[in-house]
């Protein structure tokens, strides 16, 4: 079970490290007017050049600020609040949205209860929940148990890209406040939360929560290979032409059998409501024997293996795809 941390001296701690793993990679200072609903006000911002997102963190007697904007900053200029992953000082407090937790695995997990307020009517809590594309957590939280966004692990080496992660995802469900989302009054099919979630005690990709990560990184691929990419609560991500979906991917950070069995029944199930031809892909970190590639094939199902090298991720074969299986859902630029 997942318990919110509520210890004064434990907190206090575990922001320390929060903060530290930020300076790793949030390294430039830039001065700029943060705005804000009401006002505005002035004050250097430290800024990542590999996540293109900024960051601004004090405290005060209830709790730590930390509050991130994606976009380069521009000196002396106006930059806007994203999203913020604030902390109590001590205790439960449920006016503040963010959390540390602690899992069965006794690793430390930063947590959000989903509260994105900022002064705009339909901006809330329920947007978050209803339409968040990550992982949620039921954690012991007082009195209760409630339901968190999960934002990362605090000691993973990924924290940093899992917290750009997290804040691009709050931009996104934001945006479907204001827009008529095309895939989500079209495509829609179900209103709850699916999927199986398969964390394994031997795997730390599993353990370490890179999921995200990966699904951000395939989306940068294809967005530079001129593709229009979407995803849903249900789809890790889709490429789509003409308000038709043509390629579907499920991402997986193992290729234990239970994720093998999930991926397979993802593609089957999430690719129902889509009439027209479909690519359906299985994104895997680990190359898969000629006997079930075959297998997976002749149900239509085409694998794209993924590795890491210095910290990045790479498709292998990439290119392959999208010269032979791609071609239809690329647009002309």
């Amino acid at each position: 079970m997942v318990s919110v941390i509520t210890n004064k001296d434990q907190i206090e701690k575990y922001q320390k490290i929060f903060d530290a793993q930020l300076e790793k990679i949030f390294t430039n200072e830039i001065y700029c007017e943060i705005g804000y609903p009401g006002g505005s006000w002035k004050d250097p911002v430290l800024f990542s050049k590999k996540l293109k997102m900024w960051t601004l963190s004090w405290a005060n007697k209830n709790k730590k600020l930390n509050l991130f904007g994606i976009g380069t900053p521009i000196e002396n200029k106006k930059v806007s609040i994203t999203a913020q992953i604030n902390f109590p000082v001590r205790g439960i407090n449920r006016r503040i949205a963010g959390a540390f937790a602690i899992d069965e695995n006794k690793k430390i997990l930063v947590l959000h209860r989903g509260k994105i307020g900022g002064g705009k009517p339909g901006i809330g809590k329920n947007l978050l929940i209803e339409n968040y594309n990550g992982e949620f957590v039921t954690a012991n939280d007082g009195d209760r148990d409630s339901i968190f966004c999960l934002v990362g692990e605090l000691y993973s080496p990924f924290l940093p890209k899992q917290i750009a992660v997290f804040i691009e995802e709050v931009a996104r469900v934001r945006s479907l406040r204001n827009l008529d989302n095309l895939f989500k009054n079209d495509f829609s099919y179900t209103d709850e939360h699916t999927g199986i979630i398969v964390t394994e005690k031997n795997d730390p990709q599993t353990i370490n929560r890179i999921h995200g990560i990966v699904v951000k990184a395939l989306k940068s691929e294809l967005s530079n290979n001129d593709f229009d990419v979407g995803n849903d609560k249900n789809r890790d991500l889709f490429i789509y032409k003409r308000k038709k979906i043509t390629t579907l991917f499920e991402i997986k950070t193992s290729a234990s059998t239970q994720n093998l069995y999930s991926v397979v029944g993802q593609l089957l199930i999430y690719s129902i409501p889509i009439r027209n031809k479909i690519n359906l892909i299985a994104v895997l970190p680990v190359k898969l024997n000629k006997l079930v590639e075959k297998k997976l094939s002749s149900i239509n199902i085409i694998p794209l293996y993924y590795k890491w090298n210095k910290g990045n991720i790479e498709f292998i074969g990439i290119e392959k795809l999208i010269r032979n299986d791609f071609c239809s859902g690329r647009e002309k630029r």
